[in-house]
């Protein structure tokens, strides 16, 4: 597998923001990637950041915007997906990247171009779209290796990576039949976890007992890293309760959101005893709080849905922001049924008292999610696909 000059094959791992979900899925394949260490020169970059490219920088947050956008109003995001379907589909995007995104396009070639990369993993659109301009311009040997984390297969991904990856087969049929990918480039993998993740196997009870959760029921509210989609109305909606319930609200980023909660939590200890509000920070490790919720009520956001399964526990769906999340919704709640969609908020509170009172009900969604193993890891067949393909690539150099 070693290249010419005898040296390790360098892998360079593109972490970029938009959404915390291309982050996690690139973090579980740089975890699948640790045990062929010796074997090749693994290089994890925040290529958006690292060199204080202020193109770069203000692309990132364009991104972050974007998504951030999405989540909140529902006549945006649709209106981005319809032009992006309309207009051109992929075309467009190659157009738009050279023209009006030129000075971000050029700059993320120069900052991946100085590690002279043998592959470029990619975990997002853009940079899937940097890295084969890369290697038409400048390294024609370099191998675009694309994992989707996403749960359908959008129209701006760049059909032109020598490898595309996805996590359920509804996916590999829509990269070949609509988006026009290459049979043979297009790979399925189960869905993949990161190691901290396979290692958190405590109990409900033992991460209970860490945060200091007690045994009422449980539910846990986020809407991803910037607490944007439904999750403030659904928290109103559960504060009306009068049943016995700890509220675990996560406002991640969202410093405005974390203000609001954090000045209900002492006027709830006197109005209203049976509710135990706690809200919280962004949590790096909040699957362990999915494994001591009993609910999780959230947008279908493809990460943090896969995350919570993962650690066994059940959904609520009540928002999706456009129709990435639509499918994630559609593939946990109605294919694997790991728990229910609630989109109106005035359902919401029905929905948990119903589901509190029917704790058996709530055990068959539990159940479900042992469908969706975290030791059958993608991460793991990931990196035997990055590997087997430098291995041929290898092959071809030698002859």
């Amino acid at each position: 597998m070693e290249n010419s000059s005898n040296t390790k094959p360098k892998i360079l791992l593109t972490y970029i923001e938009s959404g915390m979900g291309h982050i996690m899925s690139m973090k579980s394949i740089e975890d699948g990637l640790k045990p062929y260490a010796d074997k090749i020169e693994i290089i994890p970059s925040y290529i958006m950041q690292e060199d204080n490219d202020e193109a770069c920088i203000r692309f990132e947050k364009f991104l972050i915007n974007c998504t951030k956008g999405t989540n909140k109003s529902k006549i945006f995001s649709h209106t981005v997906f319809f032009l992006m379907t309309v207009l051109g589909r992929v075309h467009l995007m190659r157009v738009l990247h050279h023209s009006l995104f030129k000075k971000a396009s050029d700059a993320t070639i120069k900052a991946m171009l100085k590690y002279k990369p043998d592959a470029i993993i990619s975990t997002h659109y853009f940079i899937t779209f940097c890295a084969i301009e890369l290697k038409k311009k400048y390294l024609p040997n370099l191998r675009v290796i694309t994992y989707n984390p996403d749960n359908n297969v959008h129209v701006w991904w760049d059909n032109r990576s020598d490898i595309f990856i996805n996590n359920n087969p509804k996916a590999c049929n829509e990269a070949i039949k609509k988006r026009k990918f290459d049979y043979d480039k297009v790979r399925q993998v189960f869905f993949s976890a990161r190691q901290e993740i396979i290692d958190a196997n405590d109990s409900k009870e033992q991460y209970r007992k860490k945060y200091n959760i007690d045994d009422k029921f449980t539910v846990i509210i986020a809407d991803g890293a910037y607490a944007s989609g439904k999750a403030k109305k659904a928290c109103n909606a559960i504060l009306k309760t009068k049943k016995d319930i700890n509220i675990l609200f996560v406002a991640g980023k969202n410093e405005k959101m974390f203000k609001y909660f954090s000045n209900k939590v002492n006027k709830l200890k006197k109005k209203k005893p049976n509710i135990n509000l706690v809200v919280l920070p962004f949590q790096p490790q909040i699957y362990e709080l999915y494994k001591a919720s009993d609910l999780f009520i959230t947008k279908a956001g493809p990460n943090a849905i896969l995350d919570c399964v993962f650690m066994g526990t059940p959904i609520l769906v009540d928002y999706y922001a456009h129709p990435i999340e639509k499918q994630t919704a559609k593939l946990f709640v109605d294919n694997y049924k790991c728990g229910v969609s609630v989109y109106k908020t005035r359902k919401i509170l029905k929905t948990v008292e119903r589901l509190m009172d029917n704790p058996k009900e709530l055990e068959i969604y539990k159940n479900n999610t042992k469908q969706i193993d975290k030791h059958q890891n993608g991460s793991a067949q990931i990196a035997e696909i990055i590997i087997e393909e430098l291995s041929k690539v290898g092959k071809q150099d030698e002859n």
